[in-house]
């Protein structure tokens, strides 16, 4: 009878930690949507000068991502996309993966130097400014604070220039 009783207090236990890891799911789902709608909301307020202009266009699309710090069953999480469009050419923020390890995924044709080059954003350590990070293969490149004259340089390498 002692193995019995050993076994319903393993079953309860593990049910415990199944709803904390549910709740911390749930916590951190909460603040990683929080940090992305506040990033989508700067860019836009960077980039209303050109919206207003009709020079660039804003566009969202649901996107389910898919986190690996989670189990299979609480991890997929529906969020948005976001795209830039401007000069004939689009820049897309797609979010990858949540929490202290997550990060929003940038593609766009023109971007990357080389083919293998991977653009992303990452928050920082204390949640509060988003970083840019350029990597190829597994060796990772310099980390610049994602800025709006930042952002601006790297968007302006995308238009093609024309001599007047």
């Amino acid at each position: 009878m002692d193995e019995v009783q050993r076994l319903g207090e393993l079953l309860s236990a593990n049910q415990r930690n199944e709803e904390h890891k549910h709740q911390q799911f749930h916590t951190d789902l909460a603040r990683w949507e929080s940090g992305i709608s506040g990033l989508y909301q700067q860019i836009e307020s960077w980039m209303a000068p050109l919206k207003s202009t009709g020079q660039m266009e804003f566009e969202y699309e649901p996107h389910q991502a898919q986190s690996k710090g989670y189990p299979d069953e609480n991890s997929p999480f529906r969020t948005q996309r976001l795209t830039l469009s401007f000069a004939g050419r689009q820049v897309v923020f797609v979010p990858d993966a949540m929490g202290p390890k997550g990060l929003i995924s940038i593609a766009a044709t023109g971007l990357s130097v080389h083919a293998q080059e991977q653009v992303s954003l990452t928050l920082d350590a204390d949640g509060s400014e988003w970083q840019m990070t350029r990597r190829i293969g597994v060796k990772e490149s310099a980390t610049h604070q994602f800025t709006a004259d930042y952002f601006a340089r790297q968007l302006q390498t995308l238009v093609p220039q024309h001599p007047v």
